[in-house]
């Protein structure tokens, strides 16, 4: 593992390249802590969130990462200790909204480590995302994902697509904005229908909702075995949630991209 220091400069150096909105409220900033954590089970604890009367604020485990990854490597270690610190700032994002969702998908990751049901990591060298129209998240989640497969993973190519019959002509203009806060640039994507071919040609087929999965199993039943879900819970079209709303669902996005990403190189 990386010295204590080194393991300080990278964090504070990933937190000053992250949107400022992200930290409002984080009175008690991200702090590195020596120490190992383990929870109640014995499982170890590499990350915290904190939300309270003193305020809010992270703390990172580096005796948690020692005893984790006790031979990783350099740019390895830097990759766990950024994933870590971006986990418990979607927990800070998603608190002020009182979202549940990335801690109920932490409970049910618990439960499957201590059943010893953990699957193996997604294998596959393509990605399609797909949403309702294409006009909104799945191209967001194309976006950020060619963004951060640059440098972990450039062979996976991905793209995206649509369910509508009809899609839009242009993108979401709240969807160009929440996407462009982590320097992806979507403004000139085109919408399209999702087809038999794309499904086909693509290795891995992530929708934003379970519903929008399942309508695409239907739709192409000989590849409902390669249809699943971005995330543990559905990512939601915010409608009524203005431009807030919409950089909501980005940062969930993003969340669910590193995990993806971590996924492939594991599987891979």
């Amino acid at each position: 593992m990386i010295p204590f220091e080194e393991a300080a400069v990278i964090l504070d150096e990933a937190a000053d390249a992250l949107p400022r909105v992200i930290f409002e409220k984080l009175n008690g900033g991200i702090n590195l802590l020596p120490a190992k954590k383990t929870d109640a089970d014995g499982l170890l604890v590499m990350g915290t969130y904190f939300s309270g009367q003193m305020g809010r604020h992270v703390e990172i485990y580096y005796g948690s990462f020692c005893e984790a990854f006790p031979d990783i490597s350099h740019e390895d270690a830097k990759n766990q200790l950024i994933k870590t610190m971006k986990h418990e700032l979607i927990h800070h994002v998603e608190g002020l909204a009182w979202d549940r969702s990335l801690e109920i998908w932490d409970e049910a990751h618990k439960a499957e480590l201590l059943a010893g049901l953990y699957s193996r990591p997604l294998s596959a060298d393509s990605i399609l995302f797909v949403c309702q129209d294409n006009a909104g998240l799945s191209v967001i989640a194309q976006g950020l994902f060619q963004l951060a497969a640059t440098k972990t993973c450039p062979m996976i190519k991905c793209a995206s697509a649509g369910l509508a019959d009809n899609p839009p002509e242009h993108v979401c203009e709240k969807a160009v904005s929440a996407a462009a806060r982590y320097g992806a640039d979507i403004s000139a994507y085109v919408p399209r229908r999702v087809t038999r071919d794309m499904v086909d040609a693509f290795g891995a087929v992530l929708c934003m909702t379970r519903e929008q999965g399942d309508e695409l199993a239907a739709l192409f039943p000989a590849f409902d075995a390669k249809i699943m879900c971005l995330g543990e819970t559905d990512i939601q079209t915010p409608f009524w949630g203005g431009q807030s709303g919409w950089q909501k669902s980005a940062d969930r996005i993003a969340g669910e991209i590193e995990y993806l990403i971590d996924e492939l190189c594991a599987g891979g």
